[in-house]
């Protein structure tokens, strides 16, 4: 009986806090891992825009914008000078991303931004947007259990080692080789499309509550730019999903959730992009378009921003410096 209560006390005072302090430094390593990039686009992309002349215009987002989104169709159809720092899977957490964007804007004038385009794909993937937030490191907080937050920690951590895995086509450097509008060189991308995901819709709740802030976020970063929230599209064959609903409740929920914390509702705007038509204007994703479909996503984007952009006049505001 002795030694039961002796082995007890052993693990009460001796190895339960080891565990502890393992999974803590556990935890500082991983962090500090992940607060590195890894995706070389960043360098990319830092370069670039650091190589620029002026910027008026800014595409975010994750693989979807980097597939589907031309930041030279745009700078050729609005006037503008556009650059597009889309990153695949958004650097797999929201304050990676944010820190990403921030450094970007560094390199420029940010007051002269005139349009940001935020285009991501959270809302359509169930657990994306948690999964992202839980990988940004959080604390303990007091009233959780230690082993019910190792759990959701490991949880989320392997659900964004799946999500990282989806983009393994895109991660090589053939797929990400961008121009100088920071557009994919799709010269040498071999678009072999197979039907991979299934049709989801996250909760609209949590869908608003994550745009919201992400739409305040970049309003806060580039203070006199119109802030566009794109959800992208998708191409699922003959299937047929009516997603008018969730538009609908997402779209109320945006704005009902905006209007108390960002006096400037009308600088933001939500934009739900229509699904590709057909298989030929997609490449290796239901979100990933190929070059036809680029074209295509960003001619509807162009048309579904109001006010329509206003090319810049020789005296006016904005004057056009390609990069």
């Amino acid at each position: 009986m002795l030694s039961m209560v002796s082995a007890n006390r052993f693990i009460n005072m001796s190895a339960i806090p080891l565990v502890l302090v393992a999974y803590v430094i556990f935890i500082c390593i991983d962090y500090s891992r992940h607060t590195r990039y890894e995706d070389p686009d960043v360098k990319v992309h830092l370069q670039n825009v650091k190589n620029s002349r002026g910027i008026d215009a800014l595409v975010f987002g994750g693989s979807n914008a980097a597939y589907s989104l031309s930041a030279e169709y745009l700078n050729y159809n609005t006037g503008l000078s556009w650059y597009n720092a889309s990153l695949n899977g958004e650097l797999g957490t929201i304050n990676r991303y944010k820190i990403f964007v921030r450094e970007l804007s560094a390199l420029i004038d940010r007051t002269k931004v005139r349009y940001v385009v935020y285009s991501s794909m959270f809302p359509y993937v169930i657990g994306q947007i948690d999964r992202a937030k839980r990988a940004n490191g959080e604390g303990i907080k007091p009233s959780d259990n230690v082993l019910h937050f190792i759990m959701r920690y490991i949880l989320g951590h392997l659900g964004q080692a799946s999500h990282r895995s989806t983009y393994s086509l895109a991660d090589n450097a053939s797929e990400t080789r961008r121009d100088s509008f920071g557009d994919i060189v799709f010269e040498n991308v071999k678009c072999a499309f197979t039907f991979n995901r299934a049709h989801q819709r996250e909760d609209e709740d949590a869908s608003a509550d994550f745009l919201v802030d992400e739409a305040i976020f970049f309003a806060s970063v580039f203070p006199n730019a119109s802030i566009l929230i794109v959800l992208p599209s998708e191409y699922y064959g003959v299937a047929s999903f009516d997603d008018s609903i969730f538009e609908q409740n997402l779209r109320t929920k945006f704005y009902g959730r905006l209007r108390p914390k960002y006096h400037f509702e009308r600088m933001i705007q939500i934009i739900f992009q229509p699904p590709y038509s057909s298989v030929t204007q997609v490449c290796n994703d239901p979100r990933h378009a190929d070059e036809d479909g680029r074209a295509w996503r960003t001619e509807n984007l162009i048309e579904s921003i109001q006010p329509p952009i206003s090319r810049p006049t020789a005296f006016g505001h904005g004057q056009v410096n390609h990069l």
